[in-house]
């Protein structure tokens, strides 16, 4: 039986989950030292990616929602933290709690205003949306620098103790990965997330039994903001540069990509992802100039790659990586049984 709108969020742990996160906590502490300097920065940006997917996953894969503005919300938390910090003198650390906040309320008044559309037309919505907003930050030179960017965003700072170096963000972001990840779990094993899966197989039937599908739809939206508002503000203050051409559409593609790729059934799907497209993205940086001559560029090759890559998922992987890995498994079983 479905499970009525009045439901509570409740944080639970099973024991393979406190396994899983006490066998992470060395590999956290240990890998920048395995991994050199250059690799720490690519897995920060991966965790930051990782935060900003999470909400997509449960968006897309729970909501049934397909939004083309997640590197928008993205883009409004990191111009958030970096006008606060650099205009107004507000802490970072205190910028960041801000642009969460700010994040989820415009994702509010967008999802509230695109509350009656469904399917491609919320997309193209979304996809509106995003082209407004860049092209604000683009006109907005006087707060946001205008294509030129903001510049010199100071870190975060807690306490006496400051985030500097690859090594300390390396643990700051995949600590705070691994606590959206375990909560958007939580989320969508409550009563509310087993509403909203319920939504997505039928909205009609959802309706019909009582839930306010309207409210759900809006709620997830605006979760999936905040998340995207918190990896915003950390890529300002680890990145200390950020301008219009990060926050665009191709980004918001990307993150699209990542979710669809590491499977939109499986919260954990959203870091598997964001690993696997941004190690192709960077094997691509490498190998494309060696195989096509040092003139060429890669930013043209990823978008055939990646473009390519989509089209066979949606073919032969719909349920994505982790949805594979738990067909083969279920296979495997079957045949031992």
């Amino acid at each position: 039986m479905l499970e009525q709108t009045k439901s509570k969020f409740s944080i639970r742990f099973r024991s393979k989950t406190w396994l899983g996160l006490l066998l992470l906590l060395p590999i956290l502490f240990g890998a920048p030292f395995l991994l050199g300097s250059y690799l720490t920065s690519v897995f920060v940006i991966m965790g930051i990616y990782c935060i900003t997917t999470v909400g997509i996953t449960l968006l897309m894969g729970y909501a049934g929602l397909v939004s083309l503005a997640g590197a928008t919300f993205w883009g409004i938390g990191a111009y958030v933290t970096g006008i606060g910090a650099l205009h107004l003198g507000i802490d970072p650390l205190l910028g960041i709690p801000f642009a969460i906040i700010i994040a989820g309320a415009v994702a509010f008044g967008l999802g509230w205003i695109t509350r009656n559309l469904q399917g491609h037309y919320f997309s193209l919505a979304t996809l509106g949306f995003g082209i407004v907003i860049n092209i604000i930050l683009i006109e907005e030179s006087e707060y946001t620098g205008g294509s030129s960017g903001l510049i010199g965003i100071p870190g975060l700072q807690l306490g006496s103790m400051s985030i500097s170096g690859d090594a300390a963000w390396f643990v700051f972001v995949w600590i705070l990965a691994m606590i959206s990840l375990v909560l958007c779990n939580n989320l969508v094993n409550s009563a509310w997330g087993r509403n909203l899966r319920s939504m997505h197989a039928s909205q009609a039937a959802s309706e019909a039994m009582g839930i306010d599908t309207g409210r759900y739809r809006l709620q997830a939206f605006v979760i999936s903001g905040m998340f995207a508002g918190l990896g915003g503000g950390l890529y300002a203050c680890y990145m200390s540069f950020i301008s219009p051409a990060v926050f665009n559409f191709d980004m918001s593609i990307k993150f699209v990509l990542m979710a669809v790729l590491g499977g939109l059934g499986s919260i954990w799907g959203a870091m598997v992802g964001v690993m696997v497209v941004t190690l192709l993205v960077e094997l691509l940086r490498e190998y494309v100039p060696l195989l096509m001559g040092p003139s060429s560029s890669g930013g043209p090759i990823e978008v055939i790659f990646f473009g390519l890559l989509m089209v066979i998922m949606m073919i032969y992987m719909p349920e994505g990586i982790i949805g594979m890995y738990q067909k083969v498994k279920a296979r495997w079983r079957g045949k031992t049984a």
